[in-house]
């Protein structure tokens, strides 16, 4: 990110940063494929914590967030809103295609592909076409929500201290989302079917520990077979913080403070300002409020719009006079102005 970039938000969705999982972040974020399943439109099998449809793992699989598959026979009019996940999202497609949009980047997820999306990472699938495809996918949680922060698989993985290192560092320091499969990863996650239609949590926990570990370290093989160029920079304290400014246009509405924003990058006050002014050439107070007035000036422009009060306390002012007064010093003219030259 270059000095006075401006970061527009990309849809009227709002998630938060890196909050804990009981944020608007993660919240319903399988609503739409928990309707659909209800409806008969897919079949879905899943093993789950938390707000995850599916069977209860309980305190079986520490770690796993989700560990599923669909099966959608014919093209439907659902798919994953926007989203982030409480962990590492690895998912292989077994048959079909899916449209991927990661960061607002679209790609073509196709058969035999498999992705890795970043808990960061904002991501939809199929989103709203999801066409006839089988879809399998695991959800772990390594500990971190930020990129700079440092992972912890659970302990019941059986990675060698090295192979932790390159999978932290493959996961971590690249963005890349879609990957070419192969028989064996293929091999690993079909697997995964077999032990969810056939047991329960209770008799298939340490069939299912055996199939995770056996996709993992195929996943360690083809990542690295593909020879990704790593980026130490994206796992810095810098891309948390340039991350969090790019999301920080969903959140104006909040009551946000020096000591907030720099909490939700996890550092301290002096070097969130530094890294934000570093990324941004303001302080983060100007930044937010250069955030607010875009957002207010492209607000009062909209056809049918609410009043200039409800506006302005939208976007985060706390009183209109003090909306009208910083208004007008950055655009030259009150906010009914502006009002008045979108009609």
């Amino acid at each position: 990110m270059n000095k006075h970039t401006v970061i527009k938000p990309a849809d009227i969705r709002r998630p938060s940063v890196f909050r804990q999982p009981d944020s608007m972040m993660y919240a319903d974020n399988c609503r739409e494929l928990q309707a659909a399943a209800a409806r008969g439109e897919v079949e879905l099998h899943a093993w789950t914590r938390g707000s995850y449809p599916g069977q209860s793992l309980g305190d079986r699989l520490p770690g796993v967030r989700t560990v599923g598959f669909w099966d959608a026979r014919y093209t439907q009019s659902w798919g994953l809103g926007r989203h982030c996940n409480e962990g590492f999202k690895i998912a292989y497609l077994a048959r079909g295609n899916l449209n991927l949009v990661v960061d607002d980047r679209t790609y073509d997820f196709e058969q035999g592909q498999f992705i890795v999306i970043r808990p960061w990472q904002l991501h939809s699938i199929g989103n709203p076409v999801v066409d006839a495809s089988r879809l399998l996918w695991i959800i772990l949680d390594a500990g971190l929500r930020r990129p700079s922060e440092a992972w912890e698989w659970p302990s019941w993985m059986v990675f060698s201290n090295e192979e932790a290192r390159t999978l932290g560092g493959l996961l971590t320091q690249n963005n890349q989302p879609v990957w070419d499969g192969g028989a064996d990863l293929c091999r690993a996650f079909e697997a995964v079917p077999s032990i969810l239609l056939g047991r329960t949590p209770e008799d298939g926990e340490t069939r299912l520990k055996v199939a995770i570990n056996t996709i993992m370290l195929s996943l360690i093989d083809r990542m690295t077979e593909q020879a990704p160029k790593l980026d130490p920079d994206l796992s810095t304290s810098q891309h948390t913080v340039a991350i969090f400014l790019r999301r920080l246009a969903f959140a104006l509405g909040e009551d946000w403070s020096l000591d907030s924003m720099a909490e939700e990058c996890g550092l301290s006050r002096t070097r969130f300002s530094e890294y934000c002014k570093r990324l941004t050439n303001m302080t983060p107070r100007q930044y937010l409020q250069h955030l607010r007035l875009e957002e207010a000036s492209r607000l009062l422009k909209t056809p049918g719009r609410n009043s200039i009060t409800e506006i302005a306390f939208s976007c985060g002012f706390n009183s209109s006079q003090y909306f009208s007064n910083a208004f007008r010093k950055r655009y030259g003219h009150a906010p009914n102005v502006a009002a008045t030259f979108s009609g």
